[in-house]
């Protein structure tokens, strides 16, 4: 399973897909983007187009969301992963004949509902988000006790004292509850998914018509093209990978990229004031690295499935896109530190 996170600027990618999740991440950037937009606007004793108001706090509110799924979605994404790993067959579930028995994760749901409370009565009013919400937040009020049972089970071993029969009881209990999350949660995300998109594209348009902003908009093209590239690895086998279209994105993405690069390295002193840019920079190769170890093993038809790390550490083989996936989260996360 694979996990994508929501950038604050960009659109969300699905949760759960390619063998079952995928991790969100692209969080709270946006609003502040576009806050920082209005402020410095208003700074130079220009109005504030109503627009560019509107999408300020619409990406506040969205941000809120966001931040949430970011962190609570992709624990749950972790702690699914974790308790899958060991068993050999999801329709059976546990035995306590399984050679290593890892349990799973907490999930910590009550974290991400401060952001869910928040976003509730922050404006504008969005009712088909704000009741994907309310689905999201009773759909992980359900998991959440299940997942708390059954790590404490599995972390103090108590498997050993009654030959595994309370973990075969809590594991359709605990399928069904997963289940149900990935139901709600493709729901929320995808209607946080459409605004915030929209958000960003109409934020990238005033960026590339502000010549004073140049540094950001290349920043953000670069993220754009990156977001077009990974949901081409959206595959559970190699088979599955279009190379035509995977090679086009990429080479797309790389070009993007060396565009921020050579700009970056001919404005020294705009990039020095840009907070995280090194490291923003830095994640993106690492991307790109991963990105075109993929590619490579397409082209020579190596598939990534058979490696020794496949199941258990996907995201340690080089070219699997478990690890495409995580780079570009690391990346995301870098963007979302920013600050120009």
């Amino acid at each position: 399973m694979n996990n994508l996170f929501f950038a604050a600027a960009l659109g969300v990618v699905s949760l759960f897909s390619l063998g079952g999740c995928k991790q969100i991440a692209e969080a709270r950037k946006a609003a502040e983007a576009l806050k920082a937009a209005a402020s410095a606007v208003a700074d130079k004793g220009t109005a504030v187009s109503s627009e560019e108001d509107k999408d300020a706090q619409l990406g506040s509110k969205l941000s809120e969301y966001i931040s949430c799924m970011n962190g609570t979605s992709k624990r749950v994404i972790d702690s699914r992963n974790r308790y899958l790993s060991w068993i050999a067959d999801e329709k059976v579930g546990p035995t306590g004949k399984e050679r290593n028995i890892y349990g799973l994760y907490d999930i910590n749901a009550d974290t991400c509902f401060p952001n869910l409370e928040r976003a509730k009565t922050a404006p504008p009013a969005l009712p088909e988000v704000e009741s994907a919400a309310a689905e999201y937040r009773k759909a992980l009020e359900e998991l959440d006790p299940l997942v708390k049972q059954a790590n404490k089970y599995y972390d103090q071993n108590d498997y050993k004292d009654d030959k595994m029969a309370k973990g075969k009881q809590l594991h359709p209990q605990l399928m069904n509850a997963f289940a149900k999350f990935e139901q709600v949660s493709k729901g929320f995300e995808d209607r946080v998914t459409t605004l915030n998109d929209a958000v960003n594209a109409r934020q990238f348009a005033r960026l590339e018509k502000d010549p004073s902003r140049r540094l950001q908009y290349l920043s953000q093209k670069s993220l754009n093209e990156a977001k077009a590239l990974i949901k081409l690895t959206d595959i559970a086998e190699l088979k599955e990978l279009d190379l035509q279209k995977y090679d086009v994105a990429l080479q797309t993405y790389d070009k993007a990229l060396t565009e921020l690069e050579q700009y970056a390295d001919s404005h020294k002193a705009e990039t020095s004031r840009a907070m995280m840019f090194s490291s923003y920079l830095s994640s993106s190769k690492n991307f790109l690295k991963s990105a075109k170890e993929l590619l490579r093993r397409k082209r020579d038809n190596k598939d990534f499935n058979k490696e020794f790390f496949s199941k258990s550490s996907p995201s340690m083989v080089d070219g699997h896109p478990a690890q495409v996936i995580e780079t570009y989260n690391r990346m995301i996360g870098d963007s979302n530190n920013l600050r120009y």
